[in-house]
């Protein structure tokens, strides 16, 4: 398999995401069209759920794994510590659901949906781990076009039976989570198989030091963060729990639909956070060069996120109806909310990498424990039914709670990170103001313009809208970064050369 330098392997990444965003969009089409609100609220539910107990239970071992095997390819024992952790956690997780559904309670919090539903949900959600996983370690290994053809594969199988199923007319909830985990599975299957071949090939040797060796190693890795990241998770939990309880299943199909535009922009800086990991860590001893990639880091992703993000953030009365259909029209300012969250979960993806890769994790736990006494506040105030807000803000809330604390989270990241590596915050912090201001001004005045204009709310029309605009707006930025280069941390001699690099 090929290795690449960093910039062809975030191409390589960025080229793929751009094709997969294409792909989930497809499903994204059908998904809300096929499912009833309910049903596309219980979709949201569960995802959002079980995103978080699966993070729970993963304990951080995953940022162990990925952040000790980029700097020591040559020893694959610390991914069969991982591989062989996660799959004994993943069957004390479905005996533990099995019997609390039992119960009663665990029904109660899932909404009296079927234990046949709640368990494949929470099969999709662990083989979708894995499969992250699977791209982490190869992404410490510096290999990039093998797992993104195995991405695009899975997505373009997915697609297709999505659409079979949709044209059969047995597209629902069942059908859809049984589909996307036999295709996960599958992908994860082979992609294990080819990292130990390539590994073994690159180094014949097996170095595997045991398990006691490596459980006293992840454990003095993760001991930080597992305190964090558990109350982190559960405040996410809650948070879909509240929603859920005093807004109603509508108001979660509308956050829901918000939250996968979201999911859609992250295949766009999410790579790149990765890729940054391995960068981050391989320079730890290199205190000048650390320093210069932390800052372009922050420079070229905050431009990416912006780009996408307030775009779609000023022009969902167009994007919504469009890929969701009129019944999500309520959805236009929890989508705004959660664009601008994007943003900052971009940063803080970034400066999560910085703290994992030069494995700065009690600094990286109390800058989490910061934001979520934030998030407790914020649930209190925005979501849970009090004085100002008699039923809790729903949707909007909800969104709310996810932006507030995470601008506070990142704000506090960047300012330990800079103090710490001897960088001015003012000017870290000062990167996003051009950005933002920019792509946030510039989509707000096209839509407004466009509107005033051609007043349709036709899907024909709104279509045309977004061509125009999009086109415009793809102009201008291109044009901004082009004359001033430094936006993006590049210079333009170095922009060219991305532009006429072949393959």
């Amino acid at each position: 398999m090929k290795q690449d330098k960093f910039t062809k392997r975030y191409i390589i990444k960025l080229s793929s995401s751009i094709i997969i965003v294409i792909l989930n969009l497809v499903v994204q089409l059908l998904l809300p069209r096929t499912f009833s609100l309910e049903e596309y609220g219980f979709y949201s539910y569960n995802l959002n759920m079980f995103t978080s107990i699966i993070a729970i239970t993963n304990l951080s071992t995953t940022n162990a794994m990925v952040s000790k095997f980029s700097k020591r390819n040559e020893e694959i024992g610390i991914v069969i510590f991982y591989l062989k952790f996660w799959l004994f956690l993943s069957m004390v997780l479905n005996i533990g659901v099995i019997f609390l559904y039992s119960l009663g309670p665990l029904k109660e919090t899932f909404a009296h949906q079927t234990l046949i539903i709640v368990l494949m949900s929470m099969e999709v959600a662990i083989v979708t781990r894995l499969l992250g996983d699977c791209i982490g370690i190869f992404d410490a290994m510096t290999i990039s076009r093998y797992p993104a053809v195995m991405q695009i594969a899975s997505k373009v199988v997915l697609c297709i039976i999505v659409l079979a199923g949709y044209f059969l007319g047995t597209l629902n909830l069942l059908f859809f989570y049984g589909s996307q985990l036999l295709v996960t599975l599958l992908i994860v299957l082979i992609m294990l198989k080819k990292i130990y071949a390539e590994q073994h090939r690159q180094f014949p040797v097996v170095i595997d030091r045991g398990y006691r060796f490596y459980l006293k190693e992840y454990y003095i890795f993760c001991k930080p963060l597992v305190l964090s990241g558990i109350i982190s998770q559960i405040l996410v939990i809650f948070m879909n729990w509240a929603l859920m309880k005093w807004s109603g299943v509508t108001e979660q199909a509308m956050f829901g639909a918000a939250w996968q535009l979201n999911s859609l922009v992250g295949y766009v800086f999410t790579p790149y956070a990765d890729l940054s990991r391995r960068e981050f860590a391989v320079l730890v001893k290199d205190t000048k060069q650390l320093k210069h990639r932390f800052e372009q880091a922050l420079k070229i992703v905050m431009w990416l996120t912006c780009y996408f993000t307030l775009f779609i953030g000023f022009s969902t009365d167009w994007i919504l109806p469009i890929i969701y259909g009129d019944k999500y029209r309520g959805a236009e300012m929890a989508t705004l909310f959660i664009m601008f969250y994007t943003i900052y979960q971009a940063w803080g993806q970034i400066c999560g990498s910085f703290f994992l890769a030069t494995e700065q994790t009690r600094i990286h736990a109390i800058t989490g424990v910061i934001g979520q006494m934030a998030s407790v506040g914020c649930v209190l105030l925005f979501q849970i039914p009090n004085p100002i807000w008699n039923n809790g803000l729903g949707a909007i809330g909800i969104a709310l709670v996810y932006l507030i604390p995470n601008i506070i989270s990142v704000t506090i990241s960047i300012a330990v990170i800079s103090y710490l590596s001897g960088m001015s915050f003012i000017k870290n912090e000062s990167i996003q103001i051009a950005p933002i201001l920019i792509c946030g001004v510039l989509a707000y005045f096209l839509n407004l313009g466009l509107n005033s204009i051609w007043n349709t709310n036709s899907l024909p029309g709104l279509m045309y809208k977004i061509l125009i605009s999009g086109s415009l707006y793809t102009i201008v930025i291109a044009g901004i970064i082009w004359l001033c280069p430094g936006f993006v941390g590049l210079s333009r001699k170095h922009i060219k050369e991305l532009m006429t690099r072949k393959s």
